[in-house]
């Protein structure tokens, strides 16, 4: 179990390595693009679409496993206090459960969703340059693919009551 722990975090901390390098990325070709623009008035080809469809799917997506990982999600404990030690672990269960059911819900339909768009070799015009966007299509799938694998394995270290810190 350990092992696939370990892999689980290195994969998260990847696509959160990769969102951010995005996030790098994106602010560098803007203000190229903006300089560029002001200074002898070219732009750079396709900045929108990059923009768009690379840049922000990535930064906004790629991360979800590692703020799953972190159990870092959006949550309320209004009631919390009163299921005690092991009621909470119990909830804490129950929500990983479905959490993985929506994942893998929401993998097969954007994995479908990418592989038509793969088989067409979806793309958008820019400037006469032919851009292939197919591929910003399986952000998605892998996002939640790897937030639904978080959301299984993380289930018996809180059934255990294993602190996340500690997993490794």
């Amino acid at each position: 179990m350990n092992w696939l722990v370990r892999l689980i975090d290195r994969a998260a901390v990847c696509l959160a390595l990769v969102g951010t390098l995005g996030i790098v990325a994106m602010m560098l070709h803007i203000t190229l693009d903006i300089i560029l623009r002001a200074t002898i008035s070219v732009s750079i080809p396709a900045t929108l679409e990059l923009v768009t469809r690379y840049y922000m799917g990535s930064l906004a997506m790629l991360p979800l496993a590692w703020v799953e990982w972190r159990k870092e999600m959006i949550f309320v404990e209004a009631l919390g206090g009163f299921f005690g030690d092991l009621g909470t672990r119990v909830v804490d269960v129950l929500v990983s459960v479905l959490s993985a059911g929506i994942y893998v819900v929401l993998t097969i339909a954007t994995w479908n969703k990418a592989m038509e768009q793969y088989d067409i070799g979806s793309y958008v015009m820019s400037l006469s340059f032919p851009m292939p966007v197919w591929p910003t299509y399986f952000i998605l799938p892998i996002s939640f693919g790897l937030a639904a694998v978080v959301s299984v394995v993380r289930i018996p270290l809180i059934a255990k009551n294993i602190p996340l810190t500690d997993r490794v």
